[in-house]
């Protein structure tokens, strides 16, 4: 387990992997998919991305042996967030990971008939069926996969169980803010497949109100906004360009769906995002308990996802072995006694630390996942 010794100085131990991360083929940036969900008696959109830094070396070498350097990285934007955000930090992860893919999956918010399955438990089957789609398309399997949800789930109108590949995968789950939580849900909901949980500046760690966390988020936005006049005024356009159009997209595409199913309800489903963003995600909750690696970053200068609230601290780069010790019993507790790489580091940065720190914030998350490729 890491302790304080790491924080903050983990930007020295990273130079050796950024001199490094050009050595592989660049690649250019994918077009965004957009898909049409079946799901629980309604249609949604849903959106990928996928990102393929292989050298076509690497690509035959993986379709003669079945199998990659090391599991598919699935990583979950921040709230609202559309797929092509925060594409420095994804891109890097996918040029320096050991198997050169990540696919970030994004849905509107699932609102159907079975209230069991509003919401974030919605997107965990959902977000499912969208990466294997996408995985699909380079004759990709996710190893030890088995669904959560009895019913027909359709993209595109087809199931996606008929779509064949020749290679298995892993899966290593890295999310962002509520993206945090999703990938949380994802490595409780799928134990057999995800073998890393990697969170940057996660939500889940307090316990608070939707409001609550609305007004800390607003004041955080309002503190990221002065980044604009420090050299990060496109990382702060970029971010809150792609938070409108997703929150915006997702409430208008609810109304069309409210008159058609005659379910005014419907028009709700932007609120259930919020509230499911601010959900309280301890061991009872999310229990996970077949982890290779587990990495939690929170940011020094974070004040929506406050290091110094959620460790008990009053300053970050300072944590005790109890504070450390502590926050593990307290959020996964499951994990005690397995043989898990642990890590709990404070960066620099803001909320918005993916996007302005984005070298760090990668090659930290492959780094201590054990997915770097140049390690």
């Amino acid at each position: 387990m890491s302790s304080k010794g790491f924080i903050m100085g983990f930007v020295a131990l990273m130079l050796p992997v950024v001199t490094s991360a050009g050595q592989r083929d660049m690649f250019e940036k994918p077009d965004t998919v957009c898909l049409r969900i079946g799901f629980n008696s309604e249609k949604i959109n849903a959106y990928y991305l996928l990102l393929d830094a292989r050298t076509s070396r690497e690509k035959e070498r993986d379709r003669n042996r079945k199998g990659l350097s090391g599991p598919v990285i699935v990583f979950f934007q921040g709230h609202a967030q559309r797929p092509s955000d925060a594409y420095a930090f994804t891109s890097r992860l996918a040029a320096g990971s050991k198997s050169g893919i990540v696919v970030i999956p994004v849905c509107d918010t699932p609102y159907g008939s079975d209230e069991a399955w509003r919401g974030d438990r919605g997107k965990d089957v959902v977000l499912m069926e969208v990466l294997k789609w996408a995985l699909s398309s380079e004759g990709i399997e996710i190893n030890g996969y088995g669904p959560v949800y009895e019913g027909d789930v359709l993209v595109n109108n087809v199931r996606v169980d008929s779509l064949h590949g020749g290679i298995l995968s892993d899966i290593v789950c890295v999310g962002w803010s509520h993206g945090g939580i999703l990938a949380r849900r994802f490595a409780h909901a799928y134990q057999s497949s995800v073998i890393g949980l990697a969170q940057i500046c996660p939500a889940g760690y307090e316990h608070w109100s939707p409001m609550h966390l609305t007004f800390r988020f607003m004041r955080e936005s309002w503190k990221i906004s002065g980044l604009g006049f420090k050299g990060h005024a496109r990382d702060c356009l970029c971010s809150a360009w792609g938070f409108t159009r997703g929150f915006a997209g997702d409430f208008l595409r609810s109304v069309p769906s409210a008159v058609i199913n005659l379910h005014a309800a419907k028009l709700c489903r932007v609120g259930r995002d919020i509230r499911d963003c601010s959900s309280y995600c301890d061991s009872p909750a999310l229990r996970i308990s077949m982890l290779g690696h587990l990495v939690v970053i929170f940011a020094d200068q974070d004040t929506c996802m406050d290091a110094r609230n959620i460790l008990g601290c009053e300053d970050p780069q300072e944590l005790t072995e109890e504070q450390i010790l502590r926050f593990w019993d307290t959020y996964f507790s499951g994990i005690r006694a397995l043989p898990v790489k642990r890590t709990l580091a404070v960066l620099p940065g803001t909320h918005l630390a993916p996007l302005t720190h984005s070298e760090i914030y990668a090659d930290a998350v492959l780094e201590n996942l054990g997915q770097s490729f140049y390690e």
